[in-house]
């Protein structure tokens, strides 16, 4: 297993700590183009709407997993997607905030 990298700072570290990876984590995004924060928007949009797609799977045939605990292993895996999408939007989410570069008042009246 790969070892566990970390892409936020961490707010458990004293605040000076966690202050100074915010620092550095702007300083890299300041870099990036105006292109790479559209493209990770629209993921982070997209993470979003995944419970939406997650019901209309648990409606097909051979998933229906309409209570959300059918032993189906269609549902057990669509269960699981979910959730690991989910993480990944809630990392976008965060990295997207904490580099600055995004109205994020906007993102959200976006979604």
């Amino acid at each position: 297993m790969p070892p566990k990298k970390d892409f936020l700072p961490d707010p458990a570290q004293p605040f000076d700590a966690f202050s100074e990876q915010v620092r550095e984590l702007r300083d890299l995004t300041a870099e990036l183009p105006d292109e790479y924060f559209v493209v990770l928007v629209g993921d982070m949009i997209t993470e979003d709407a995944l419970l939406t797609y997650q019901t209309m799977i648990n409606t097909l045939d051979g998933v229906r997993d309409e209570m959300g605990a059918s032993a189906s292993p269609w549902a057990k895996w669509t269960r699981s997607w979910t959730a690991e999408e989910n993480r990944h939007g809630d990392l976008l989410r965060t990295y997207l905030y904490l580099s600055g570069r995004v109205d994020m008042r906007m993102i959200e009246r976006t979604v």
